[in-house]
């Protein structure tokens, strides 16, 4: 890989902005989601089904024509398909004239192919594919994991009931019987506690036609545009790059408070005192594999400073240092996906976490801290094992009023998707610093 000072960062993020959001797009969520304490339960279909149908012989199961059952909830539509070496009875929730699988309140009930035995359960938290529990048959009792896109939240909870028993049950049991070990309150985001994030979007959205993108491109403390490693002033073609955009950002934040535009020198000064990796100083000098880190927190310490200025802040107190979750579910199947479950790395100074925890991150810290923007900078080893930080963006995390939880994401003057971001970089990393953003927004109007 070509030597990476900050001049060329530029070219890989319009690389990055090169790739196809169409191919990354995953399975879209359903609005409509309700509290959890509300949403469509089946527990009287599903007790009154047990011993007819849902742990009846596998050929009669299969043999068994879809049909609509309704209770005290509404619809829910019964099936079974077989697949694999196990076969499955789906209870699902109507969502309009339709029964998604993955609808909020869908029951999913694995049983082998072979003996017939229940497997497992996953039941949907939200409509999405990727919030679910998964319940399963240990003896006297059931265990239950938590999983959030791919992120285990809780393993192996103890439910106080057998399997057979619990699928009669309510869902509201399992709730009561978990509270001290699950924060259920993930599950029952607010949309009305993010208009700012929805204002600041619109307003960012309204300016991006006005930039342009140009490697290298930043700004100094008078709001001209400049490059980012001469300092010489831009000319005819002008523009941002990732982190010159980034800075434009924070600058919007500034002003209306009275601040003055940040400066490009300032953004770009190093702090290897804060790494746990020691870097050869010959290599930190050609490569400043660390670029995209100490921008973002540099940006973080200058709004930290402003909006606080009674008190000193250092270059990491806005770091996202959480670790909600230490294993990972590699499959992204709704109906099955297994149980094996991969070790996810707590947060490191150096590259925060692995990208694709992402989502489940910031779904976490929406729902704990609504309003909160996210500086991300996203870091890559090369083929020598040098881990370098190469991109800047903006990540506003947000529910709507419909429940379907939402990313915006800005880089490099131009709005693109989560979904793109952590397709097209899959075995990076990403470090957050956190912004509290003001109710104004008025940045530099270039050029």
């Amino acid at each position: 890989m070509k030597a990476m000072k900050p001049f060329v960062l530029p070219a890989l993020c319009i690389l990055l902005l090169s790739s196809s959001p169409a191919a990354a797009v995953a399975t879209p969520p359903l609005p409509g989601d309700a509290a959890l304490e509300a949403f469509p339960d089946s527990a009287t279909l599903r007790a009154a089904l047990y011993d007819g149908f849902l742990s009846a012989p596998r050929e009669a199961v299969l043999a068994r024509n879809a049909r609509v059952l309704s209770n005290e909830w509404g619809n829910f539509r019964l099936s079974s398909v077989r697949s694999g070496d196990a076969f499955y009875v789906i209870l699902a929730p109507a969502r309009g004239k339709d029964f998604p699988l993955y609808a909020q309140g869908s029951w999913i009930i694995k049983r082998s192919l072979d003996d017939g035995r229940f497997i497992q359960a996953k039941v949907f938290l939200r409509s999405d594919p990727g919030c679910f529990v998964r319940i399963y048959p240990a003896g006297e009792r059931s265990l239950m994991d938590v999983v959030l896109y791919g992120a285990v939240l809780n393993k192996e909870l103890p439910l106080p009931v057998s399997f057979d028993r619990l699928l009669g049950l309510p869902f509201s049991d399992i709730v009561s019987w978990s509270g001290a070990w699950v924060d259920w309150s993930l599950f029952s985001p607010r949309g009305g506690d993010y208009e700012g994030i929805t204002w600041l979007s619109t307003e960012i959205r309204k300016r991006l036609p006005s930039l342009r993108y140009l490697d290298d491109g930043g700004l100094d403390a008078s709001a001209s545009l400049v490059f980012i490693e001469s300092g010489k002033p831009q000319g005819r073609y002008w523009g941002l790059n990732c982190s010159g955009f980034a800075q434009w950002f924070i600058d919007g934040l500034v002003a209306p408070l009275g601040g003055r535009p940040l400066d490009y020198a300032m953004l770009k000064e190093k702090h290897p005192e804060l790494r746990a990796a020691s870097v050869d100083q010959a290599i930190d000098d050609r490569h400043d594999p660390f670029f995209g880190l100490d921008w973002t927190r540099n940006l973080g310490q200058a709004w930290a400073s402003i909006t606080s200025p009674a008190r000193s802040h250092s270059y990491t107190e806005n770091d996202v240092r959480l670790s909600p979750f230490a294993l990972f579910s590699p499959s992204s199947d709704a109906v099955n996906g297994g149980s094996s479950y991969e070790a996810f790395p707590q947060y490191d100074v150096d590259t925060g976490t692995p990208i694709r925890g992402l989502k489940a991150l910031l779904y976490i810290l929406a729902v704990k801290d609504p309003g909160e923007i996210y500086l991300a900078s996203f870091s890559r080893a090369d083929r020598t094992g040098l881990r370098r930080h190469y991109h800047v963006a903006v990540l506003l995390p947000w529910f709507d009023e419909g429940g379907t939880f939402r990313v915006n994401v800005f880089e490099s003057a131009a709005e693109t998707n989560l979904d793109a971001v952590m397709s097209r970089a899959k075995t990076d990393s990403v470090h957050l610093v956190r912004i509290h953003p003001g109710r104004d927004f008025d940045p530099p109007v270039l050029p």
